[in-house]
């Protein structure tokens, strides 16, 4: 059965799966290597080629590290431990070296052994593309395999990717920025207990790596809390997340400019609740229409009644934000707004000499470094608004710490 896989593809459908094995990370030291060789034979691949070997080492370390975390999700809300793992071919090719066969006979090896166990059919997932994705539960004993080993992100993995082809994306100058972001990140990795993260690919939508182009790595699918908790060369970490970036950014490109002199908040529209405005912009915004006129998974997950979702967009949001009416699907829309996003992230971490990570719409940093990073941010957010034609402003965003409270920095209508 194909099902489309979650991704900016299908920005608001709900996960089924909270982890989908996916070539992450590879043994950090010797001990690691040898401790995941031994695995490996205890499944039954007792002579394999240098080659595959590697690629065998790469994806169980992957499957442990994402069993360990759905092992803490399980004694976190009580879920089953589940995994999706998908059984197609394109979605391997397209990803990284590790490919289909490895991928299947690791699986097999796993169902044949009881580390995994059938649990529910082809069900939508977390990455791009088409894919049969089936969900294993993972054997309670799985989890613990991975205590005491450390791992690091894998170079396997390529650079870019798009689910418009169903082959390896090559595109140099995509591939250049990307790995030199990778370097870059490999001298000052981010790290989460004996977690090393460097590497994370750019997945885009089409095949003009124009529309998407996010970045998807380790951190990108860990809980706030646990990101928050990571040290960038032994220093904690702080977030800088842009406050609605991607309705910022539909203002700037229309010339629609709803934002006082200076404005902490993007969403802001008069109505009382954010936590139900902001769901349904970006509902809009995701659909690409301003004809968005019923509820979607966003705005349901957010409590809100089809009466309640047409008060508050017909007496709030339509009049205050008239950039909703430029959105046309294909053109202006979810997409596109996340290659801009992507595009404006980079180029703070291209130009900075602070070690910077990027998590979509936010920013990753050492504690004390935020409030540089968040001005730089809006620096570049500017200057890449005029090299466009769009009307610039300094986008609004709040300074996050773990145990600490959200600070909010004001954005500027005139930056």
């Amino acid at each position: 059965m194909n099902t489309k896989l979650l991704s900016p593809k299908d920005l608001f459908a709900t996960e089924d799966f909270a982890e989908v094995l996916s070539p992450m990370v590879e043994p950090a030291d010797e001990a690691a290597s040898t401790e995941i060789q031994k695995q490996l034979i205890e499944l039954g691949f007792i002579s394999e080629r240098p080659t595959t070997l590697i690629k065998l080492e790469v994806l169980l370390s992957s499957f442990l590290m994402q069993s360990s975390r759905l092992h803490s999700r399980s004694e976190r809300k009580g879920e089953p431990m589940v995994i999706g793992i998908p059984h197609d071919e394109v979605y391997w090719r397209r990803r990284s070296k590790v490919g289909y066969k490895v991928a299947k006979r690791l699986c097999d090896a796993l169902l044949t052994n009881g580390w995994i166990t059938l649990y529910k059919e082809a069900k939508i997932n977390l990455f791009d593309g088409d894919s049969n994705c089936t969900g294993y539960l993972v054997a309670d004993d799985v989890p613990r395999l991975s205590n005491g080993l450390k791992f690091q992100s894998t170079d396997l993995v390529y650079a870019s990717s798009s689910s418009a082809t169903k082959k390896k994306l090559e595109v140099e100058h995509v591939d250049d920025r990307v790995r030199f972001l990778w370097a870059k990140w490999k001298t000052t990795p981010l790290t989460h207990g004996a977690q090393t993260m460097f590497i994370a690919p750019r997945r885009f939508n089409d095949l003009n790596q124009t529309r998407g182009g996010r970045f998807y790595g380790a951190w990108t699918n860990m809980r706030k809390v646990e990101r928050l908790e990571c040290t960038i060369q032994g220093k904690p970490v702080g977030e800088v997340d842009v406050s609605g970036m991607h309705l910022t950014l539909l203002c700037s490109i229309t010339g629609e400019i709803p934002f006082t002199t200076r404005f902490k908040d993007a969403y802001e529209c008069g109505y009382q609740n954010r936590d139900h405005v902001k769901p349904i912009i970006n509902e809009t915004i995701g659909a690409g229409t301003p004809r968005h006129y019923t509820r979607g998974g966003l705005t349901k997950k957010a409590g809100l009644s089809q009466e309640q979702f047409t008060y508050i967009r017909k007496n709030f949001i339509a009049p205050k934000f008239k950039c909703l009416q430029h959105l046309e699907k294909g053109k202006l829309d979810g997409l596109s707004l996340m290659f801009h996003e992507s595009e404006i992230m980079m180029r703070v971490v291209e130009q900075s000499k602070l070690p910077i990570f990027i998590l979509h719409d936010c920013l990753i940093c050492q504690q004390g470094e935020e409030l540089d990073v968040g001005k730089m941010m809006q620096d570049v957010y500017s200057d890449y608004c005029k090299e466009q034609g769009w009307t610039p402003v300094a986008p609004a965003f709040s300074i996050e710490r773990k145990g600490g409270e959200k600070h909010l920095v004001s954005g500027r209508r005139h930056p």
